[in-house]
């Protein structure tokens, strides 16, 4: 893999909370997740009161949604509808918005039954195949709902069953090999067999020690970033612990003894020895590349083509990052023109990587309120 195979494409500023203000720096952008389509190059990026759908391609903004009642953290697409996805969002006042893309609207709230203002949607995952939308609260809660669908749209959002976890969840992840949905949640991994009853005690994953010297003896156990890689193989990530690990699910489900499961993770990728939390990484072109941003605006990018996937006894493989990607020096005339500091000044976090099924474009998202679009230096405009 190149040194240099991604190179700068469109760096957008679009979601700030009034539409005119062109030097909102302050605006928090949380995910960023691509059209579960091989044709298509829509992404979807959700911060502030925003969700924005943008044509990677081109770098135009094809559809802004704002958000009444408070601030967005997390979305999700569906494929229930054969010939039109939609794009569920959630964040403050617990509600749970569907959007049309056909007719770009918003058409269906569901509120779930939380009134405390401090809870929030912390997470949102479709089920890649059965009408089911899982949505987990910061407060440990996790909710299942069910729907149908009618006329290309997802409808009759009916609560399932709810779980009180009894810890604050940060994100999820669906194996549907195994039908695992797996958890991120502070005090480490969860693992709900959606094909067992609701009645169902959850499985605690024991992933390594913290391996970090810096912060050895922090034992943190915060899980900031969870994904799918390809088949039963999963990518987390542990504040702290300056690597991500990849195990096989299916061969750590056999290790199961008293709702507990000890990962061994045959690859360990070396990554920043970062203090800061919530860095999430993306997997493209069918497990052959991982992205993760850090908290310098950079994001760093590992070839997994050579991979083998397969489970050893051995010790873990080390592997480095093959690329890095440094923030590039803007020129930005709308932080000038209000006499503002350069972003570079402060850190830079990437919350969110996306990458697209092609593995020709990448999406980082910032605390700092950029969509951050790059491609292969191989693609022509």
């Amino acid at each position: 893999m190149s040194k240099c195979e991604f190179v700068v494409h469109h760096f957008l500023r679009c979601h700030s909370k009034t539409n005119n203000d062109s030097a909102d720096v302050s605006t928090q952008v949380w995910y960023a997740a691509f059209e579960p389509s091989r044709k298509s190059h829509l992404v979807a990026t959700c911060g502030g009161n925003k969700v924005c759908v943008i044509d990677v391609k081109t770098g135009v903004v094809e559809f802004r949604y704002t958000y009444s009642k408070g601030l967005l953290y997390t979305l999700s697409w569906s494929t229930a509808c054969p010939s039109n996805n939609i794009l569920a969002t959630g964040g403050t006042n617990c509600t749970i918005v569907l959007i049309d893309l056909k007719t770009h609207k918003a058409y269906l709230h569901y509120s779930l039954p939380q009134a405390n203002k401090k809870i929030f949607i912390s997470s949102i995952l479709f089920h890649p195949s059965q009408n089911v939308l899982f949505c987990a609260l910061n407060n440990g809660y996790l909710y299942i709902l069910e729907f149908e669908t009618d006329r290309n749209r997802i409808i009759n959002l009916e609560q399932r069953c709810s779980i009180d976890l009894q810890c604050e969840i940060f994100g999820l992840t669906f194996c549907e090999i195994n039908e695992y949905l797996l958890i991120a949640t502070n005090v480490g991994l969860k693992g709900w067999d959606n094909s067992q009853s609701q009645d169902q005690e959850l499985l605690d994953f024991e992933l390594p020690k913290n391996p970090n010297e810096l912060y050895r003896d922090q034992n943190e156990n915060v899980i900031d970033s969870i994904e799918i890689v390809k088949d039963s193989w999963i990518a987390v990530k542990v504040a702290l612990h300056g690597v991500i690990y990849i195990f096989n699910l299916d061969a750590t489900l056999l290790k199961k003894k008293n709702n507990k499961c000890l990962v061994i993770p045959p690859y360990i990728l070396k990554w920043s020895d970062t203090d800061n939390y919530f860095m999430s990484c993306s997997v493209g072109l069918d497990g052959k590349l991982l992205a993760c941003g850090d908290d310098k605006g950079s994001v760093w990018i590992y070839n997994l083509e050579d991979i083998s996937f397969k489970c050893s006894t051995r010790d873990s493989k080390i592997i480095n990052v093959n690329s890095v990607l440094k923030w590039p020096k803007l020129h930005d005339s709308y932080l000038k023109k209000k006499k503002k500091l350069e972003v570079d000044v402060y850190d830079i976090v990437i919350a969110k990587c996306a990458v697209h099924y092609s593995g020709n474009y990448l999406v980082a998202v910032t605390n700092n309120n950029f969509v951050c679009l790059y491609k292969k230096s191989t693609v022509k405009k």
